[in-house]
């Protein structure tokens, strides 16, 4: 697949400014729109690969400021590890899972628990700075922003600290428990709660602005909002995995599509993309994608995409552009269990989806074609050019997305196949893409199974991209450095 311009807005922190060789936060920023504008290039190589022989959450993603890279563990343990070759600087022990990412801002790094604490530890050494109690297990990351840590529990309540001190600020209560990462854009913090509502705050003062009205779903968790381009942005999980529902989305929408255009030498998937519309409209509780208005929370339009689960699990949020496109990958207008996934990008003003297909042809031509489409004879399909480099299983796989430059970094967990995450790059200019480092068998051999295995069917972290380093961790306990030119 061709990949045109990708880009994100630029989050910084607004206690320190990000410097262009760090990624302090979650997705690089308050915002959490996973770009940033350090273009590392291929070839990349192999840095370093360090398993930490303890288990960690799939979606929490390493952090990289300075010569440190910051992970935590389900054992309670924050490692700061050495940028250059891996080896442990020090370690801080929290009392329980750490299930979130941490955030580095000044002198010192945030971490939640499930021990109930957010703590504050000197990145020089690993010294506690401050802790703050809350009321029940914290299990989303900490976000750093106008001098404040914002904290939100599975208590309900959202919470202000100081950054340097750890005092109490302000907080609010909401309905019912927050699992996961809050988002902050302008001023204001947007919350996702496990009542199925967004929540806004003042950032400042915590006032509530607005609430959403109530969105289908079952929870919002594991993963994070995104607050950019005047939007807000969270994907749900349903109760009932979204693909108990292709046969009929693909009698719906699917089959009319193809007898459309059976003759047709190539598939162009833009006609399909009004039918999927369509049809969330007629069942708007299948959505799984919502894009509000920051503004007012209200839903700016139905996004017309089919969900990669992940194996039942939230799909991942997408990435946002500072040209307001939001860049994610969804599943394929064959709606196949084991079909391709395709990385495209949808218009944060408008609601239009461009697939960003060389040609605008669809695949899977390379894997398993279109029941009832038979290309014409002599049809050729660029190899990697018609179908997501690497997409294959979209039921049984989370993707997520980084940003550097204008190359793409699509990492996906591929489970029982290889035991291995396969760490994509994409050009968004030429198209071109291939495996960081090398090929598939690569990553097998540099470790990615690790003490506690790799993909399990669920979440999985995009990289963080530091300067010319690559930094990304396993859905277990494993954690990589690659390196670009």
């Amino acid at each position: 697949m061709r990949l045109l311009i990708i880009g994100a807005a630029i989050a910084t922190l607004t206690t320190a400014s990000t410097l262009a060789a760090d990624w302090p936060q979650l997705q690089n920023g308050p915002g959490h729109t996973g770009y940033t504008p350090d273009e590392p290039r291929p070839p990349y190589a192999v840095r370093w690969v360090r398993d930490l022989e303890e288990p960690t959450a799939s979606a929490a993603q390493p952090v990289v400021a300075g010569e440190r890279v910051f992970v935590g563990t389900g054992r309670g343990t924050l490692y700061a590890l050495d940028r250059a070759g891996g080896e442990t600087a020090w370690t801080y022990r929290t009392g329980a899972p750490i299930f979130g990412t941490a955030a580095v801002a000044g002198d010192l790094v945030y971490v939640t628990s499930c021990d109930r604490h957010c703590h504050a530890v000197r990145a020089a050494d690993g010294k506690r700075a401050w802790t703050f109690e809350t009321g029940a297990p914290l299990w989303a990351s900490p976000v750093v922003a106008e001098g404040n840590v914002f904290v939100a529990g599975r208590d309900g309540w959202v919470t202000a600290l100081d950054a340097e001190t750890g005092e109490f600020v302000w907080r609010n209560k909401v309905p019912s428990l927050v699992m996961n990462t809050p988002a902050y854009a302008d001023g204001v913090l947007y919350v996702g709660v496990g009542d199925m509502r967004v929540y806004a705050f003042d950032a400042a003062t915590g006032e509530r602005r607005w609430v959403s009205e109530k969105l289908p779903g079952s929870a919002m968790r594991e993963y994070w909002l995104v607050a950019a381009a005047g939007c807000v942005i969270t994907t749900v999980d349903h109760a009932v995995p979204l693909r108990t529902h292709w046969g009929r989305m693909q009698k719906e929408v699917m089959q009319p599509f193809i007898e459309a255009h059976k003759t047709d030498d190539v598939l162009v998937e833009d006609g399909v993309f009004p039918r999927l519309r369509a049809y969330f409209e007629r069942h708007p509780d299948l959505q799984w994608l919502f894009v509000l208005d920051a503004a007012t929370g209200r839903q700016k339009f139905i996004a017309p995409l089919a969900a990669v689960e992940g194996g039942g699990s939230t799909p991942s949020p997408p990435a946002v552009g500072p040209d307001g496109w939001a860049y994610l990958v969804y599943a394929n207008i064959h709606l196949s269990a084991s079909g391709n996934a395709f990385f495209g990008r949808l218009n944060l003003a408008t609601g239009q989806v461009d697939p960003l297909l060389d040609g605008r042809y669809a695949g899977p031509a390379n894997l398993l074609g279109f029941p009832g489409h038979k290309p014409a004879p002599g049809t050729r399909w660029p190899k990697h050019k018609g179908d997501f480099f690497g997409g294959f299983c979209v039921m049984d796989q989370g993707w997520a997305v980084s940003l550097g430059g204008r190359i793409a970094y699509p990492v996906r967990d591929p489970s029982w196949a290889l035991q291995a995450p396969f760490h994509n790059w994409h050009d968004l200019d030429t198209g071109d893409g291939g495996y960081v480092p090398g090929d598939l068998m690569d990553q097998r051999r540099i470790g990615g199974k690790g003490t506690y295995g790799s993909g399990f069917h669920s979440t999985v972290s995009p990289m963080a991209v530091a300067g010319k380093d690559l930094v990304h961790k396993s859905p277990r306990s494993v954690v990589f450095c690659f390196e670009g030119k």
